[in-house]
């Protein structure tokens, strides 16, 4: 099957935008003088562990959200608590993942900084519709929770996308001997 055109179109636009340039420099540079002990950013990186951890990290937010939606679809009085509590789960586990992310992007290529700008910034306003659907359940309201629920893992959804297509086509932070690829 071949993949979608449109879809390519996209991401080599990203890949290209040098408007996004200014922003990817301050946000390094952000970044860069955050993570300064070496220690720190080598444990970041996942040096310890054999590889990055910021794939492994985000499965805690990305999970707890695909479980709420579920709950969401199942219905019920009892669900809307559990649901309630794994988006906070959620958007709770989702700082320090991003920090192992933005951790290895300070390191990428000029196309690949693109890239991951965009993938963060997507996953930031998923996000943010995570926090406004806890804030709704919290308040009673679950309807609205729920439908802000949805938005956000459509959203995340996309910034998944995207980290994918910055890991497997422009294999970003991919070590080529079996190192643990910024192992600075």
């Amino acid at each position: 099957m071949p993949e979608i055109a449109a879809l390519r179109r996209v991401t080599d636009s990203i890949e290209q935008a040098s408007v996004l340039d200014k922003a990817v420099d301050l946000d390094r540079k952000v970044v860069n003088a955050l993570i300064r002990p070496r220690a720190l950013r080598q444990i970041l990186h996942g040096v310890p562990f054999g590889h990055p951890i910021h794939p492994l990290m985000v499965q805690v937010p990305l999970g707890a959200w695909i479980s709420a939606a579920v709950l969401d679809l199942v219905g019920g009085k009892g669900n809307e608590k559990a649901a309630k509590t794994l988006v906070g789960l959620g958007v709770a586990s989702a700082g320090s993942a991003s920090v192992a992310g933005y951790t290895d992007w300070s390191e990428m290529n000029r196309e690949q900084l693109r890239t991951g700008w965009v993938h963060q910034a997507v996953n930031w306003v998923g996000i943010t519709f995570y926090g406004l659907s806890w804030l709704q359940r919290k308040r009673g309201n679950h309807a609205a929770g729920r439908t802000l629920g949805f938005i956000g893992l459509a959203t995340v959804s996309v910034g998944g996308y995207l980290g994918g297509h910055l890991s497997y086509r422009q294999r970003g932070g991919v070590s080529t001997s079996g190192e643990v690829p910024f192992d600075a």
